[in-house]
């Protein structure tokens, strides 16, 4: 990874989950660059206390989380896709969690099961990937610091990848371009000036994505959009419903409202209200 694509994924986009910093206290968060890639990743960490329902609200992201019980064994870590709707999603009183979040593109050529399976779904990492033991038991160790865990998550991939035949299967290089265009428009763009970035007809392009990203590029430039929009929505003293009706190409506010109750299954209002309240 060079300097510069470095700094260019530091600038892109990554999905939030604000469920997470609200109902678990000592959530504590990294942001780095997925190996091999010019890809953001979010290394995140936190405890789901003795007494609380392990209850969770998560949000559609168009990424996948990777989440690693801490004490348990390889066959508890399990891979989250992104789901297509506000779900809550359990996690286990008395347990420490450390979870990555990043997109599958560069993991496609070695998952066992296709990408279009993952959305809106918890598969156990040991049917996904086929890694070894030794890889989620460093993670997973009692005791290892947030960056000890993240050096280990690094190294592990770092190795998945390069021992995987993936020549013929790796994404195109201008496969990326394609995703930096829907990050910096916020998912307001049209798929003809996708697939037009990419040289390639929009049938291929969706095709592609599919392979490399598990949904359809519509949807995840809807995705993309939503969650940019709960971006602003989380520092409401500087955000007015007219400025993200505007800067993301909604038609009006009954476009927004109506998208955004697709997603959260509330209007912004009120998601402000109650997704974020404590369990």
């Amino acid at each position: 990874m060079n300097i510069l694509a470095a700094s260019t994924a530091f600038e892109m986009f990554l999905p939030v989950q604000p469920g997470f910093a609200k109902h678990f206290t000592d959530y504590t968060e990294h942001r780095d660059v997925s190996p091999d890639t010019p890809l953001p990743v979010l290394f995140y960490q936190f405890s789901v206390p003795s007494g609380h329902s392990g209850r969770c609200p998560v949000l559609p992201g168009g990424h996948v989380d990777f989440l690693f019980p801490a004490g348990g064994s390889p066959s508890d870590s399990f891979i989250l896709g992104s789901v297509l709707c506000r779900r809550e999603v359990p996690f286990r009183p008395g347990t420490l969690y450390f979870g990555v979040r990043l997109l599958p593109v560069s993991l496609a050529p070695t998952l066992n099961i296709p990408l279009k399976e993952l959305p809106d779904r918890s598969t156990p990492l040991t049917r996904a990937l086929s890694i070894p033991p030794c890889w989620a038991q460093q993670i997973q160790a009692e005791g290892a610091s947030f960056h000890r865990r993240i050096s280990a998550f690094h190294s592990g991939l770092r190795q998945l990848l390069h021992s995987a035949a993936r020549s013929a299967a790796s994404a195109p290089q201008n496969f990326y371009r394609a995703i930096r265009l829907i990050f910096h428009s916020h998912g307001n763009i049209s798929i003809a000036e996708l697939s037009a970035a990419m040289s390639c007809s929009t049938r291929s392009f969706r095709s592609l994505f599919e392979t490399y990203i598990g949904l359809s590029p519509k949807l995840f430039c809807q995705i993309i959009r939503y969650q940019s929009a709960v971006g602003r929505l989380l520092h409401p003293s500087r955000t007015a419903f007219n400025d993200i009706i505007s800067e993301y190409g909604y038609y009006d506010q009954a476009h927004f409202i109506h998208e955004f109750k697709k997603f959260s299954c509330e209007c912004p209002t009120r998601w402000m209200v109650q997704l974020l309240r404590k369990s």
